[in-house]
């Protein structure tokens, strides 16, 4: 499974993936810009969205959203 988490700063998403690479998650660093919010600080991660979720929130990670970007089940 990959999943996107968008974060609120570059800040937490450096941060969260140096949490998640040292979990064993592989990550990519996604920066993008859209007209509504500016510039957006991303993740790809893989691995299951419940497991990403309960580790970023007990590392107390701010996550604007967190979906699945594909499902390879």
């Amino acid at each position: 499974m990959i999943c996107m988490a968008v974060l609120p700063s570059d800040t937490f998403a450096h941060k969260a993936q140096r949490i998640l690479t040292a979990n064993g998650y592989k990550t990519e660093m996604i920066r993008t810009t859209t007209r509504e919010d500016g510039c957006i600080f991303g993740i790809r991660i893989y691995g299951k969205l419940e497991t990403i979720k309960l580790l970023l929130e007990q590392e107390r990670i701010p996550v604007k959203s967190l979906r699945i970007e594909r499902d390879n089940t």
